[in-house]
């Protein structure tokens, strides 16, 4: 066989595959004509909109948190994508971040998506189904969806759309891949350890706005 065609026999597997998987419990059934293909490449790091963890962009969104902490410190602080990357990626639990690779942050109108390469070697054998014998060491994984401060020192980053090599998975699917991948609870949020500087956040599709304090005005 020549590569394209082993490239579209595998893809063919992987898509039964899934099949089979979704069709394994009635509430799955009506989510299973939800299927097509993305691109599998992780977005580019722009000069807005989509960011990386830098260690200055680590550095500048700690400083822009600890005005936030001042008496005489503004009521509020804007962190370019860079910022909220590094923001997320030293927030989250290191178990979680340890398989999340080439991390990057893509930012819209009140939600955010994280792209990595996941490292699907330290997922439990069952937690993919069948697809899990398709799968690379490392493939790319986009999860997306609100961020809100849940209490002072803790956010919470709800995983509403989950994709896999490009592959978007169904609602009834999302929340228990999301506790697989992402480390989320049963409703589907990723506990993430922020500061206690600030107790609400705004996301922008160019940046994110933290608050001294909480808005009423949301």
């Amino acid at each position: 066989m020549n590569g394209c065609f082993k490239g579209l026999l595998r893809l063919a597997v992987l898509a039964i595959a899934l099949v089979a998987w979704w069709f394994r419990e009635p509430i799955m059934r009506e989510a299973a004509h939800v299927f097509g293909l993305r691109s599998t490449k992780l977005p580019p790091v722009a000069d807005t909109g989509v960011g990386a963890p830098t260690p200055k962009a680590l550095s500048s969104q700690q400083t822009k948190v600890d005005r936030l902490k001042q008496v005489t410190g503004p009521d509020s602080v804007v962190l370019s994508a860079n910022e909220v990357a590094s923001l997320i990626g030293s927030s989250m639990d290191w178990s979680v971040r340890k398989s999340f690779d080439s991390l990057r942050v893509e930012l819209s109108e009140g939600s955010l998506a994280v792209h990595c390469r996941l490292d699907t070697r330290v997922l439990p054998p069952d937690a993919l189904g069948p697809i899990a014998g398709f799968l690379s060491p490392r493939e790319p994984l986009r999860i997306a969806g609100p961020l809100r401060i849940e209490r002072p020192g803790l956010a919470r980053f709800t995983v509403q759309e989950l994709s896999l090599r490009g592959i978007p998975f169904p609602p009834p699917i999302v929340k228990q891949l999301a506790q697989r991948v992402a480390g989320a609870d049963s409703t589907g949020a990723v506990a993430l350890r922020v500061s206690p500087g600030f107790a609400d956040v705004r996301i922008h599709p160019t940046a994110v706005v933290l608050y001294r304090v909480k808005r009423s005005d949301r």
